[in-house]
Order: structure tokens, then C-alpha cells, then sequence
């Protein structure tokens, strides 16, 4: 068994999706950060960076103690490590697949992310709406999440995945793209092989289990916000 603490952010989706897709046994916590209770002592003493997700391992391959794992790059890893899927063995595919993992998690991700924190309604987010310097600010964001977006499209032009078979390193990448509207991408017309890849990977029965998971918390952000996180727009 394996708990799992996350919420309904691109960094949780990640870890929900890849435990669906492996089919692992997991019960799930819900971690509401927009309440604070990344700060409560309990969820400290799991992660002392104080964020989401985390997972702690219960039945870990040695047969040892329980192992508890935080940082989304390094539970996609152990999880995939622990059971021997979704990563190449061969080390030359496993040196490009490491190559793109960490591309998609040190700078995709994060590219992403900014202009999609810069977007919410909470004034203390939305910069470009006050100063001509926050409005700058806003848009070189948006710019590198644009770029990001050209990147991952240019590298799917000859491939039905990132690297290789279907990986985590799509699991890592699927689980920042999907709420488009607030990384500054309006639509997926420009990008034909980010579309296409985006497509096939939403379709995916556990992909679409994983995006599910701790959904009813929508209910706690805005609507126009969370129309835009989950992508209502789009349809199997």
C-alpha cells in the first residue's frame, strides 16, 4: 500500500497518473494548499519543504520500512524503479530517457508554471494587472512557456512518445501541459505534434483516472480558474 498526499495541481497529477498506469495499490489524501495544510505539523513532518505531493511506500521492495518519497521527479523515478516499468533498461535509451525526464521536470514543468500562477484572480498573483513592469514580467513568462510548448513539438515530430515507448517522462510532461489555458497557449493548431501526442496521451483510460483523482476539490476554486486547470474544453 502506498499513501499518497497531493491536490489538484500539475505536480499531483504526475504522481496520481503514474500510479494508476502502474496499477499500484494506493489510498489518497487530499492536502488542500489554498487552506494551508501543507503547513500543518503532520504534513511537515512528511515533507519539511512543505508542499505536495508525497508518498510513503508501505510495502517497499526490500521488505524493509516504509519509505517515504517527496519532489515529483524523484516519485516517478522510484515508483517506476520499484516496479521495473515505464523506464528503458538498454543504457543508451536510458541516457536520452534521462536526458528528456529531467528536461521536462527542471525546465518544461517550470516554464509552465509561472504564467499559470500569474493568471489566477488572487491579486497577489496577477502582476500584469498592476504594474508596467508586472505586465513585462507577465509576458516574458508566457513567452518561455510558449517556447517550452515549441520544444516538446519539435521533439515529437518523428516520434509517437517523448523518448521512446510511453514513459514517465510523457507521464511528467502530460501531467504540466494539460491545463493549456494558463500557460499561454490558446490552442494546439500551431503545435501538430504536441496536439497529436497530447491527444493520444488524454485518452488513455489511466491517464484520465489519474487527472480525476481528488477532483471534487475543484469546488473550491473559481470557475473561470477551474475551467481553465482542467481543461474543460477538451473531450475524449
Amino acid at each position: 500500500m502506498i499513501d499518497y498526499f497531493g491536490y489538484i495541481t500539475t505536480m499531483s497529477w504526475r504522481v496520481s497518473i503514474a500510479l494508476e498506469e502502474l496499477d499500484l495499490d494506493y489510498r489518497f489524501t487530499s492536502v488542500n494548499i489554498g487552506a494551508g495544510e501543507q503547513f500543518t505539523p503532520e504534513h511537515s513532518a512528511r515533507n519539511p519543504m512543505q508542499k505536495v505531493p508525497v508518498i510513503i511506500d508501505h510495502d517497499p521492495v526490500d521488505g524493509g520500512d516504509a519509505i517515504r518519497v517527496f519532489e515529483t521527479g524523484a516519485i516517478l523515478f522510484y515508483l517506476a524503479e520499484k516496479t521495473g516499468r515505464l523506464m528503458p533498461r538498454d543504457p543508451r535509451e536510458r541516457a536520452e530517457f534521462l536526458t528528456w525526464f529531467f528536461w521536462v521536470v527542471n525546465s518544461y514543468g517550470p516554464a509552465l508554471g509561472w504564467p499559470g500562477a500569474m493568471f489566477h484572480a488572487d491579486p497577489k498573483y496577477r502582476l500584469f494587472d498592476k504594474t508596467d513592469y508586472g505586465n513585462a514580467t507577465y509576458e516574458f513568462f508566457t513567452s518561455a512557456s510558449v517556447e517550452a510548448h515549441a520544444k516538446l513539438d519539435e521533439r515529437l515530430a518523428d516520434r509517437e512518445f517523448v523518448c521512446g515507448d510511453y514513459s514517465i517522462v510523457d507521464i511528467a510532461a502530460i501531467g504540466s501541459t494539460v491545463p493549456l489555458l494558463l500557460h499561454g497557449v490558446d490552442d494546439l493548431s500551431r503545435l501538430p505534434n504536441l496536439a497529436r501526442w497530447y491527444d493520444a496521451v488524454r485518452r488513455r483510460p489511466a491517464v484520465e483516472r489519474g487527472l480525476a483523482v481528488g477532483s471534487e476539490a475543484r469546488a473550491n476554486l473559481p470557475d473561470y480558474y477551474a475551467s481553465a486547470l482542467f481543461d474543460d474544453r477538451w473531450s475524449a
